[in-house]
């Protein structure tokens, strides 16, 4: 009998498997237990799935950030070549002609050009050689994260402080939700909505749409004492 919610815990399971390289085995560990948990109680809420991915997204945050900062100076050009290497030279000679004009291989595989221009075959082949190539850079990232092990736990280091600013950020709006009865449910609304961002099949929160929340309840929950209808915090508002 398949679980309810089968469906989002096959997401699940895909992003524990694209955790990235040099999360720690405790973080990947952690993740399958949960996954486990969940998928083996036909029980478990959508929510229940919801808030593990949160949990784990948050983890691994930091160590994706550096990862990618660490590897994504050259990354394209990187992930070109490797494509290149693998093709062969009638290929790779039809997809130079537009990519030597600025246009990257992966935005070319995207485009109408390449329904056009390449044969099923030749498609086939590109799309494998950027499969292969895609490894081959995760492969390339690791060890050269691994070689720079101080500046990647510098890197880590950095994206852990990010991760608790944003949140502490995200925690002012359920100080404001709890203090203010009128606005609580919209504003505990919202806060489920940007912690959602911390999901690892979901895209991370952004520092500019937090605040702008801040700011938008920080108004209306102003106005409200203004005319009586509710109590706010003078120093949180302020």
């Amino acid at each position: 009998m398949s679980h309810p919610h089968e469906y989002l815990l096959k997401e699940f399971q895909i992003a524990i498997d694209k955790l990235v390289p040099l999360t720690p085995p405790a973080v990947k560990l952690e993740a399958q237990q949960l996954y486990s948990e969940l998928a083996g109680n036909e029980n478990s809420s959508e929510k229940q799935i919801h808030d593990a991915l949160v949990h784990v997204g948050r983890k691994e945050y930091p160590y994706r950030q550096a990862y990618h900062e660490l590897c994504a100076d050259d990354e394209e050009v990187r992930l070109q070549k490797l494509v290149f290497d693998r093709l062969e030279p009638e290929v790779k000679a039809k997809i130079d002609a537009v990519t030597q004009h600025g246009v990257h291989i992966l935005d070319y595989v995207k485009s109408p050009l390449f329904e056009d221009q390449l044969t099923s075959s030749e498609r086939y082949s590109v799309e494998q050689a950027v499969l292969l190539a895609h490894d081959a850079l995760n492969s390339q990232c690791s060890e050269r994260a691994v070689k720079r092990q101080e500046t990647y736990e510098q890197l880590v280091a950095k994206w852990q402080a990010e991760e608790d600013r944003l949140q502490k950020q995200i925690d002012v709006l359920k100080i404001m939700a709890e203090r203010d009865p009128k606005w609580r449910d919209e504003v505990l609304g919202k806060v489920a909505e940007l912690e959602e961002g911390w999901s690892v099949t979901e895209r991370d929160p952004v520092e500019e749409e937090i605040k702008q929340e801040i700011d938008y309840f920080q108004t209306v929950i102003a106005e409200d004492a203004e005319e009586g209808g509710s109590v706010v915090d003078e120093e949180l508002v302020g």
